[in-house]
C-alpha cells in the first residue's frame, strides 16, 4: 500500500520534470531537495492526477499531456 502523496508535493516534481525534461529522477531529487526514491515513488500518483510523464530507455523522465 503507497503513502498518500502531498498534491504541492506532487505539483513541485511534475514542474520541476517539465522545466528539465529528459533527467533522471536522481537529477530531480537533487534539486528538489528529495530522495531519489521520493520521485521515483511519486510518478503512480502524478499519472493518477493526470500529470503523465514517460521513461526513456535511458531513464529519463519526459512530461506529456493526453491528446484532446
Amino acid at each position: 500500500m503507497s503513502r498518500l502523496q502531498n498534491p504541492e508535493r506532487l505539483q513541485g516534481i511534475y514542474r520541476t520534470i517539465k522545466e528539465h525534461p529528459g533527467h533522471r529522477p536522481g537529477f530531480l531529487a537533487r534539486l528538489l531537495g528529495l530522495n531519489r526514491s521520493e520521485v521515483t515513488r511519486a510518478l503512480p500518483a502524478l499519472e493518477r492526477r493526470g500529470f503523465l510523464v514517460s521513461e526513456d530507455e535511458k531513464g529519463g523522465l519526459w512530461p506529456f499531456s493526453r491528446g484532446k
